[in-house]
């Protein structure tokens, strides 16, 4: 019974689907409040916190339960607070609310690898001019700068003229020789694993979400023990999902793993393909850039840009 009274008050809730900053109102009345009584629906489809002010609540005394009458809180830090971004998500067919403050609402990443956490621009262009070279195909500047971003496959068939297309496979096979007869070349970007250590230690997820093939993202993850330790089990390869960028399947994929809705993370790429899956899965985007003197055009100025990773935390603020 008293769970079938909670049950009919929610149902008379219209929920906001897009999560939004605001201050707590009494499950019943709907006054704005900065105590209540809490209590959990666990019914009906749905796992959600129910509050009611001091009024409501000596209405509903037939409830068995019990409720706790106390401050509103942040679900994640656990700070006090009296508004709060609320957040509505589904998962296995059962709706929940969630409360974050506005330091814990966004705090969640999603990482480019490539060109994002480690350095292998240089890696990949002359990968690329090697194969041109033993197929007699040229690679010009505008095709290295397109590649990034994008799979092997993507990025040759962008490169072969039609008449060559059927090359594709041993133009990408020469590449991908190069590359991982190279991978040791690789680098981290500085400050990038400790920035990522401390994004975890506060309470953050933290995932990679690659264009980069299995063996390639296993190879440099031993290579990084530091790197493996932190997201070996927090990664998105090219063999996971169908769609390549700038599909958003990429990104809802890891968003799945993580959870998480599209509201809730920020994803941290180098390319113009990143930028474009971002807007495609309707999901943040930060740019980074190590050399901001040489931007790429095509992301908008109004992005928001990093030139080095211990940045993030600014933005996070």
């Amino acid at each position: 019974m008293e769970q079938k009274t909670l049950l009919r008050i929610v149902k008379t809730w219209t929920i906001n689907q897009k999560p939004e900053y605001r201050g707590f109102r009494c499950a019943n009345c709907q006054k704005y409040i900065r105590k209540a009584w809490h209590y959990w629906l666990e019914q009906g489809g749905y796992r959600t916190p129910v509050h009611f002010c001091n009024v409501c609540d000596g209405k509903f005394k037939s409830l068995k339960i019990k409720g706790i009458y106390k401050p509103f809180t942040c679900d994640k830090c656990g700070g006090k607070m009296r508004q709060a971004w609320h957040i509505w998500q589904k998962k296995d067919g059962i709706l929940s609310e969630s409360h974050l403050c506005k330091k814990c609402y966004i705090k969640d990443i999603i990482y480019d690898l490539d060109g994002t956490i480690i350095s292998t621009i240089k890696l990949h262009k002359s990968a690329w001019l090697v194969a041109g070279k033993k197929f007699n195909i040229y690679i010009s500047d505008k095709m290295l700068l397109n590649q990034s971003g994008v799979s092997n496959e993507a990025a040759a068939k962008m490169m072969l003229p039609r008449n060559k297309s059927y090359l594709t496979k041993r133009f990408v096979a020469a590449k991908t020789k190069y590359v991982m007869a190279n991978v040791n070349q690789a680098t981290l970007f500085p400050s990038v694993i400790k920035t990522i250590k401390q994004l975890v230690k506060m309470g953050n997820k933290v995932w990679l979400c690659t264009s980069a093939h299995k063996n390639f993202v296993q190879k440099i993850l031993n290579n990084f023990k530091e790197l493996k330790k932190i997201v070996q089990n927090n990664v998105v390869w090219r063999e996971m999902y169908k769609k390549e960028k700038p599909s958003s399947e990429v990104l809802s994929l890891v968003m799945k793993k993580m959870s998480l809705s599209n509201s809730q993370v920020y994803y941290i790429g180098d390319a113009f393909s990143d930028y474009k899956t971002s807007i495609a899965s309707k999901v943040k985007f930060i740019y980074f850039c190590p050399n901001i003197e040489k931007q790429d055009a095509r992301i908008p100025k109004s992005v928001l840009t990093i030139s080095s990773h211990k940045e993030i935390f600014k933005l996070l603020e």
